[in-house]
C-alpha cells in the first residue's frame, strides 16, 4: 500500500474472531467504524477514552499513536490493548474484539456453557406396534403392552387409560418410558416428539428451559424471582419462618412451586406445546432450596452441626408435588453435598469439569449464596457464604433486577463530576443492576470519592448528605427516568462490602486449607447469578474475585441451569454426577478460628493486605497520573 497517497479516503479493517470486513473512512475512528457498519461494541463514556469498554487488540496494521487516555488504559488491562474511540487507521489492519469489549445483554442469568455429551434422556418415546387379541392370545391390555417393552414396571394412571388407547388406536401406540417404567401410552404419531423441562432454583431467582427431548433442541428460556423472597432475602430467614409452623412450610413450598408453573406455562405457550406432552423435570438448587421444594423446613441444616435432611438424588411423581405437567412425569434434584453445597455445585462442576484437571483450578459461583471450589492433587474442597443479594441489585437502594432502563455499566470521569453509563435497552436510567453495582464502586474507589475502608469522602460535587446519609449521585433527575435522583448510598456500599467479603474471604481461607496458592490456580470458573456479566477488572478492583491473571478467568454462565439441562439430556451423566457429589470434601468456615478476622478484612477494599492485589492496585494507579 502506498502510505503517501493523500487520495487514500478509506481502510479495511478486518474483525475477529468473525473474519467481518468493514470500511473505514480516513479520520474515523475505528469506534466509528465500526458502529457504522453494525458491529456491537460497548462504549460508556461516549467515545472520551474514560471507560475503557471499547478495548480492541490489534493484530496488524499501522495505527494512530496512543493517546493519553489510551496510555492510562494500557498500564491497567495490557500494552497490547487499543481503545476504538481514540485509534485511528493509517493503513488496513486486523483487530480482534477483546472480552471487555464484548456486548452482553444483561439479564437473569439464563445460559452458560454446553457439556457435550450424546443425548440420551431418561424419558423416551417409543413406537409399539402390538399383536392383535384373540380367542386364542387373551393377554391383558396392560400386559400385552409390558411384555413387548420387556418391562414389568408401570405408572398406575396407565390404568386408567390403556384399553382406550390400545383399542382405539388399533393397537398401534407409542410408549412413553422413564428408564424401565412405562409412564403413559398413546396413540402412535409420526410426531415422535417428548419434552423435558430444567430448572435453576435459586434464592433469588428461578430460570426454566423447555427441551424437546427427541432431539436436544432447547425451545425456550424464562425466569423470575422466586417467590420465596416475600418470606426472607436469604436461605436462613426462610428456614427460620418456615420452621415456625407446617403451615408457614406450606407457603415457602407453593411459593417455589407457584414460580415454577408459572415458569412452565411461559414455556410451554410460547413452544405451542401442551403440558400433556411433558414428562421429565429436572431441578438443580442449593441443598435447602431442594428440601423446600420437597416438603422439609431444613431445621437442622441452620444449626449445628449442621445436617440437611438428605443429599441424595430424588425422583417424586409431578402429580404429588402439583407441578403442572404429565401427572405421570417425574421431578428429580440433583445430589446434594452438604447442607450448604448443593446440587447447584455439583451442577457447576460438571459443566466446568473441574473435576478433570490435573493442575490446580477453582470456580466461583456469584449469586445469593456464594460458592467457592478449589481442586487440586488434594481432592475437590468447597465451601459455601451467605453473600447476600446486595450484589445482584436486590435491597440496594436503587438497585434492581437487569432489565430495561437498569444502568449496567459505569465510568466516572478523572474529577468524579461526570457520570457515563448504559442501561439495558439503552432506555431511560431507572435503576442499576449487579453489574453496574460491581462498576459503580470500582469506580468510585479509582476516583478516590470512596476510601478503601468503604467510605464516602465529602469533597465531591456529587456527594450530598440526604437524611443524615451521604450518597453519590449517580443519575440526576434530569436525566433520570424516574424523576428522581438515582444514588448509591453510604449503607449500599456497606451491604456490597460485606457481600463481596464473604466471597473472598471464602476463596482465601478454601486456598490456604487446600495447600493451593493463587497463583498457581490454572483457570477461575466464575458462574452464578451475574458472574457471566461482571467484568473480572472491575471485580478485582473491589475485591469480589481474587487477583488473577485475566486469561484465566472463564465465565461459564449458568452453571447450575446448564447443568440440570444436561442431565435431562444425558442419563449416563447421571452416574457422573454422582460420583463428583460423593468426592467433594466440604470446608465448614464456623470451625476455622481465622475466619472471622479475614472476612473482616477482606471488607476493605480490595483488601486490607494490599500484596493480595498489587497488580490491580498498580493498574488502577495510572488513572490518576498526569502526562
Amino acid at each position: 500500500m502506498d502510505m503517501n497517497n493523500n487520495s487514500k479516503k478509506f481502510y479495511t479493517l478486518r474483525i475477529l474472531p468473525n473474519g467481518v470486513l468493514v470500511t473505514v473512512n480516513v479520520g474515523e475512528t475505528i469506534l466509528e467504524a465500526l458502529l457504522r457498519n453494525g458491529i456491537p461494541i460497548e462504549s460508556v463514556c461516549g467515545g472520551k477514552g474514560i471507560c475503557g469498554k471499547c478495548a480492541i487488540r490489534v493484530l496488524d496494521g499501522l495505527l494512530s499513536e496512543p493517546t493519553l487516555q489510551e496510555r492510562k488504559w494500557q498500564k491497567a488491562i495490557g500494552s497490547n490493548i487499543r481503545l476504538a474511540c481514540q485509534t485511528k487507521l493509517l493503513s488496513d489492519a486486523t483487530i480482534e474484539l477483546s472480552e471487555i469489549s464484548a456486548t452482553k445483554n444483561v439479564k437473569i442469568l439464563t445460559l452458560g456453557k454446553r457439556i457435550q455429551t450424546n443425548l440420551s434422556p431418561s424419558t423416551i418415546r417409543k413406537a409399539t406396534f402390538l399383536t392383535k387379541p384373540s380367542l386364542e392370545d387373551q393377554k391383558a391390555d396392560l400386559e400385552r403392552v409390558l411384555s413387548e417393552l420387556n418391562t414389568a414396571k408401570f405408572d398406575p394412571l396407565v390404568l386408567e387409560k390403556i384399553s382406550k388407547t390400545v383399542w382405539s388406536s388399533n393397537f398401534n401406540v407409542d410408549a412413553i418410558l422413564f428408564e424401565d417404567e412405562l409412564l403413559d401410552v398413546v396413540s402412535h404419531s409420526n410426531d415422535s416428539h417428548l419434552y423435558g423441562v430444567s430448572f435453576d432454583i435459586g434464592t433469588t431467582t428461578v430460570v426454566g428451559y423447555l427441551y424437546d427431548l427427541s432431539n436436544g433442541e432447547l425451545l425456550s428460556v424464562k425466569s423470575s424471582f422466586n417467590e420465596q423472597i416475600k418470606f426472607g432475602e436469604d436461605v436462613i430467614s426462610r428456614v427460620e419462618y418456615a420452621s415456625r409452623s407446617y403451615e408457614n412450610l406450606k407457603n415457602v413450598r407453593e411459593a417455589i412451586i407457584s414460580t415454577m408453573n408459572k415458569i412452565i406455562k411461559e414455556l410451554l405457550e410460547e413452544a405451542k406445546i401442551d403440558a400433556s406432552q411433558v414428562y421429565d423435570v429436572v431441578c438443580s438448587g442449593n441443598t435447602i432450596m431442594t428440601a423446600f421444594l420437597l416438603g422439609n423446613d431444613s431445621f437442622y441444616s441452620s444449626r449445628a452441626p449442621y445436617i440437611p435432611p438428605f443429599t441424595s438424588q430424588v425422583k417424586i411423581k409431578a402429580r404429588d408435588l402439583k407441578i403442572e405437567i404429565s401427572p405421570s412425569g417425574y421431578i428429580r434434584t440433583l445430589p446434594c453435598v452438604s447442607a450448604y453445597i448443593g446440587g447447584d455445585v455439583v451442577a457447576d462442576i460438571l459443566v466446568s469439569e473441574l473435576f478433570k484437571y490435573e493442575d490446580p483450578v477453582a470456580l466461583i459461583d456469584l449469586g445469593t449464596n456464594g460458592e467457592v471450589v478449589i481442586k487440586n492433587q488434594n481432592g475437590i474442597f468447597a465451601a459455601s457464604c451467605a453473600a447476600g443479594p446486595a450484589l445482584e441489585g436486590y435491597s440496594i437502594r436503587h438497585g434492581m433486577r437487569a432489565m430495561d432502563g437498569a444502568i449496567e455499566s459505569i465510568t466516572i470521569s478523572e474529577d468524579g463530576n461526570e457520570v457515563f453509563f448504559k442501561t439495558v435497552g439503552n432506555k431511560k436510567p431507572i435503576g442499576i443492576c449487579g453489574s453496574g453495582i460491581v462498576e459503580a464502586l470500582a469506580w468510585l474507589r479509582i476516583r478516590g470519592i470512596v476510601s478503601k475502608t468503604g467510605k464516602l469522602l465529602e469533597n465531591f460535587a456529587r456527594v450530598k448528605k440526604e437524611d443524615n446519609e451521604l450518597q453519590f449521585i449517580l443519575v440526576d433527575e434530569k436525566r433520570s427516568g424516574t424523576g428522581k435522583n438515582i444514588v448509591i448510598t453510604q449503607n449500599d456500599i456497606r451491604k456490597i462490602q460485606l457481600a463481596k467479603a464473604a466471597v473472598l474471604s471464602t476463596f482465601l481461607i478454601l486456598s490456604r486449607i487446600s495447600k493451593t496458592k493463587v497463583e498457581d490456580i490454572k483457570k477461575l470458573f466464575v458462574a452464578g447469578a451475574f458472574g457471566n456479566y461482571i467484568d473480572p477488572f472491575y471485580a478485582m478492583v473491589i475485591g469480589l474475585l481474587p487477583e488473577v491473571q485475566k486469561e484465566k478467568i472463564v465465565q461459564i454462565g449458568n452453571g447450575s441451569g446448564m447443568g440440570a439441562s444436561s442431565l435431562l439430556l444425558s442419563k449416563e451423566l447421571w452416574k457422573e454426577s454422582i460420583e463428583v457429589a460423593r468426592k467433594i470434601k466440604v470446608v465448614e468456615l464456623n470451625l476455622i478460628p481465622s475466619f472471622r478476622q479475614e472476612f473482616i478484612n477482606a471488607t476493605f477494599i480490595p483488601h486490607k493486605d494490599e500484596t493480595l492485589f498489587q497488580g490491580t492496585l498498580k493498574s488502577i494507579s495510572s488513572f490518576g497520573e498526569e502526562e
